[in-house]
């Protein structure tokens, strides 16, 4: 029998810290329902982990972003709504599933209503609404008559519309107004259901959680990412030392030769590289945890492999733990630095972990 091995790479995640953060930015949409996204494996962070943890929190509806992620969902007793565009020759599977599905304009609203009439069977829509996004969805200035002709499919049951922010930034002035011209056509449609805030509506738009807005979509700053008053924290992602080196004053670290050692130099090689999210725009830069100790990044960081420089840290051996970056944190390993590095932002820094990093509940 072989032993028990631990990982190289691995992503912990605390769930305790995640149902505290649900709590605490439903508390700050008050009288909201809470929807979680997972879509993309929830965030890369691992959905076999997230969901059964906000189920226990009490979450009874998931969004999801493509029809192979709302199958994934379906054991899980809950409702699971899509959120992206349904493809055409998506909509069959997509009716027999029972999801929520959305409606980006009349023509896809008539297909579901005839897969639904084939089915002998409703299924439940809401109206994605063009706000300013551009992306996808009913463009506002259409939503009115579109609306009045969706309503009329005998097929559909239509309970809410949303839209989404381009730019949730604190005091937005394009943002705001996307508020009021939703806020208004959801006012005169009536519908059950209305919502616009995600992550950063909630945390910066108080707007965007009263009525008529009755939900909220969260999704990063359930991790703790986000920086907000009150969130913990709920992921780490660590790797262990796979060599430990003494290399001479002069010596050069790993590809192209881009760091030259100034003195003698313990040397660490981690066993994580960019095939497993470190970001290549790490080369250089930053620092990883050893012991406590904060760790600088030497070279460029190559696919299975960062080194770092363990001179402060004597004892360091093969196997021991190294903290590649924690939630949260406010310091050197807070992934916001990552993104601020790659020139880009936390969700792409959480998706970009790799799937051979192995996902774990922390202890």
């Amino acid at each position: 029998m072989n032993a028990i091995r631990s990982p190289r790479a691995q992503l912990l995640v605390d769930c305790a810290a995640l149902k505290a953060n649900v709590g605490t930015l439903a508390a700050m949409a008050s009288g909201c329902r809470v929807l979680c996204v997972v879509k993309a494996d929830a965030y890369g962070v691992g959905a076999e982990i997230v969901v059964p943890a906000l189920l226990e929190a009490g979450v009874r509806i998931f969004g999801v972003a493509t029809l192979d992620e709302a199958e994934a969902l379906r054991g899980y007793g809950a409702e699971v709504r899509l959120l992206s565009a349904v493809l055409p020759d998506e909509i069959p599977d997509a009716v027999a599933g029972g999801f929520t599905l959305p409606v980006i304009d009349l023509a896809t609203a008539r297909l579901i209503d005839a897969e639904s009439a084939r089915q002998q069977r409703r299924c439940t829509v809401q109206l994605a609404v063009d706000s300013g996004m551009g992306r996808v969805g009913i463009p506002l200035t259409k939503a009115r008559e579109t609306a009045r002709a969706i309503l009329e499919l005998p097929n559909l049951r239509v309970t809410g519309l949303y839209s989404h922010f381009p730019k949730a930034e604190p005091g937005d002035r394009g943002s705001l107004e996307q508020i009021a011209a939703v806020g208004a056509l959801a006012r005169e449609l009536k519908l059950p259901q209305c919502h616009i805030a995600a992550s950063e509506g909630v945390l910066f738009f108080p707007e965007a959680v009263g009525e008529p807005f009755n939900l909220v979509r969260l999704g990063l700053a359930m991790y703790g990412v986000m920086p907000a008053p009150g969130l913990k924290g709920a992921v780490k992602f660590t790797s262990r030392l796979a060599a430990v080196r003494e290399c001479p004053a002069g010596g050069a670290v790993s590809y192209g030769r881009l760091h030259t050692l100034a003195r003698p130099t313990r040397v660490g090689t981690v066993a994580a590289g960019y095939a497993d999210g470190v970001p290549l725009a790490l080369t250089n830069k930053g620092f990883f945890r050893v012991r406590g100790k904060l760790c600088p990044i030497l070279g460029r960081v190559t696919m299975d492999y960062t080194m770092i420089d363990l001179s402060d840290v004597p004892g360091g051996g093969v196997g021991d733990e190294v903290e590649l970056f924690t939630a949260g944190s406010g310091d050197a390993l807070d992934p916001a630095n990552w993104a601020l590095f790659k020139r880009t932002h936390l969700w792409d820094i959480l998706c970009s972990i790799s799937p051979r990093v192995i996902r774990r509940r922390a202890e």
